[in-house]
């Protein structure tokens, strides 16, 4: 199960040819939930594609316009896929793909984006590009064992100790957000007793069987030191993807598929 969440699991990165020794720089994480290509991550994660002036002009075009997006200039962004070990070199296998499409959630609140990547290399991906399966929500509750996947500190990691692939990390639902109970179309997040850091935004959360109910969203500030608390973590709800109409306005010939 663990090889079939890495090689789902993605690194958001922007391409900076002739860096080194990475050729990119990781700014989050994402999954793929569709095997033509769906990524789902963070909206902050996205927004890291924007200069910081495009950000600003799309936050007034916002607020003057009530929710009308400002379209700019923006960082090409990439997925980088993890394919495994190869058994001759003994060397880990990864591919950069180009981002398509993008959108994001101005609606309902929830820190959701949606990145369309193109139709997969056949040759690379002959089932098309992995996934993960979404769990059903009437599974879940609190104290419920959980696990995130993803690139903490981002290329960080690759200088320190040298990893270029995702790494797990286990925990629980603290907490469903705003009460264990709620229908599916209420439920705003999860609080996690998880242990997670930059890097980590946009990742999967998931079961123990593998099947992902959550994106990692950012850890708690404490208020009077400023400092993350360690180990409280929270995730936003998968289900919106499928709920409102973030799949439909993500340009694409295929009619979306809604789980069980």
């Amino acid at each position: 199960m663990h090889d079939a969440v890495k090689k789902a699991t993605v690194a958001v990165v922007k391409s900076i040819p002739g860096k080194s020794p990475l050729p990119y720089s990781i700014v989050g994480s994402g999954f793929c939930v569709d095997p033509e290509g769906i990524i789902v991550t963070c909206a902050h994660v996205f927004n890291e594609f924007f200069t910081p002036e495009t950000r600003e002009r799309e936050k007034q075009a916002r607020q003057a316009a009530g929710g009308a997006t400002f379209t700019g200039d923006c960082v090409l962004p990439y997925v980088l896929f993890y394919l495994g070990v190869q058994e001759k070199e003994h060397r880990v296998a990864s591919i950069l793909v180009g981002v398509r499409h993008a959108v994001k959630d101005e609606k309902y609140g929830f820190d959701l984006a949606l990145l369309r990547l193109p139709r997969p290399d056949k040759q690379i991906f002959p089932e098309g590009y992995p996934t993960f399966s979404i769990a059903d929500y009437a599974e879940l509750h609190e104290m419920m064992e959980v696990a995130t996947c993803g690139y903490p500190l981002g290329d960080f990691l690759h200088d320190q100790i040298g990893t270029v692939t995702s790494s797990f990390t286990k925990g629980m639902i603290s907490s469903i957000i705003p009460a264990q109970g709620v229908a599916r179309e209420h439920v705003r997040g999860f609080q996690l007793d998880l242990t997670a850091t930059n890097g980590n935004s946009g990742g999967p959360v998931l079961s123990m069987t593998g099947r992902a109910f959550g994106v990692l969203q950012l850890g708690v500030i404490h208020p009077q030191t400023g400092h993350i608390v360690g180990g409280l973590t929270k995730a936003e709800p998968v289900y919106p993807v499928y709920d409102t109409d973030l799949l439909t306005r993500l340009p694409s010939s295929d009619p979306p598929v809604n789980p069980t």
